[in-house]
């Protein structure tokens, strides 16, 4: 009789699990087999980047008032802009020299966000992309690259405003 009851209850279940797999196909949502791209279409090449300290040690987005994903917008939105920029002074840069400028930028916005305590913790700030790539094998390598290193000479600090009060730049 005890082994019954799950048997039971999984029966009564059935009616509900066919109607949400109706419900799914008629609304051409049918996870794991989805249709969306985040579900079904993965590419063969991805990538990320991270902050590092003047020893190489990775920073936490967090102490930075970012987040990875957002890390990496910016350097993606900086590369398109020096990209442009270049391209309207009619300058031929290579594709590493775009990203160090790029990334410089990127940097320097972020420094402006560590305290004096930090920078003195920190001594300078690099950024690293990493490329993360599947072969026709399946396998997965992953390469990283420190594309630019800044020191904190010339850029002060502006600490983060509280609401409704301006930010100081102090040094």
């Amino acid at each position: 009789m005890d082994l019954l009851q799950p048997v039971l209850g999984w029966l009564r279940a059935w009616p509900w699990f066919v109607a949400s797999i109706v419900l799914g196909f008629l609304i051409k949502e049918n996870f794991p087999f989805s249709h969306w791209p985040m579900y079904s279409n993965f590419s063969r090449e991805s990538g990320y980047v991270y902050v590092i300290n003047g020893a190489g040690e990775p920073i936490a987005a967090a102490s930075l008032f970012e987040t990875a994903p957002r890390l990496r917008r910016q350097f993606e939105r900086e590369r398109k802009a020096e990209s442009m920029r270049a391209r309207n002074r009619k300058l031929e840069k290579s594709g590493a020299e775009i990203d160090r400028e790029a990334a410089t930028h990127l940097l320097k916005r972020l420094a402006q966000r560590l305290s004096p305590e930090e920078r003195k913790a920190a001594n300078g700030l690099g950024l690293v992309s990493a490329r993360v790539r599947m072969d026709e094998k399946r396998k997965i390598t992953v390469s990283e690259r420190t594309v630019a290193m800044i020191g904190f000479e010339g850029i002060p600090y502006t600490p983060p405003s509280q609401e409704g009060e301006p930010s100081k730049e102090t040094l």
